[in-house]
């Protein structure tokens, strides 16, 4: 009942308490990391901090500036209004980094600019093919907007 819900709260508040100080620990250990920023971040949107989520997102942008699993990040979690520029600002900084151009691909589909869209999964699979996040992001595009024929492609590739 309400008993167990609460208990389950607070377990939750404390496996974040504790995820956040070890987070903390390991980005003083190592500067400069990217995927520990990242899962700050994520661990912060999880638990409903979405301001903290984006002041940390800030730091870490401007502790790596240059990080593509960041920025597509920060791209596919600002608001609609803010995806175009959150975009073209991540392209400017990473223009060859497959997990921009994937948050960029993405965001051509949800516009509907499927040709587009299509285009900029292609490339990222052709930077980089052993990036599997690239790969599944592109074949569930394909499930919703391809034909039969781009599915069998994909999978030949």
């Amino acid at each position: 009942g309400m008993l167990s819900n609460d208990n389950n709260k607070a377990k939750a508040t404390a496996g974040s308490t504790k995820a956040r100080s070890l987070l903390e620990i390991a980005r003083l250990k190592n500067q400069r990391n990217a995927d520990l920023w990242l899962e700050a971040v994520r661990l912060e949107r999880r638990a409903g901090n979405a301001k903290l989520a984006d002041t940390l997102m800030a730091k870490a942008l401007q502790e790596c500036p240059a990080s593509g699993i960041l920025l597509a990040e920060q791209i596919r979690q600002a608001p609609r209004v803010d995806k175009k520029s959150k975009s073209a600002n991540a392209i400017k900084r990473c223009p060859e980094d497959p997990q921009v151009i994937v948050a960029v691909a993405e965001l051509f589909a949800a516009e509907r600019k499927i040709d587009k869209a299509r285009k900029w999964f292609d490339r990222a699979v052709l930077l980089n093919p052993d990036i599997g996040d690239s790969w599944i992001h592109y074949n569930a595009f394909l499930q919703k907007n391809g034909n039969l024929e781009e599915k069998q492609q994909l999978k030949e590739k």
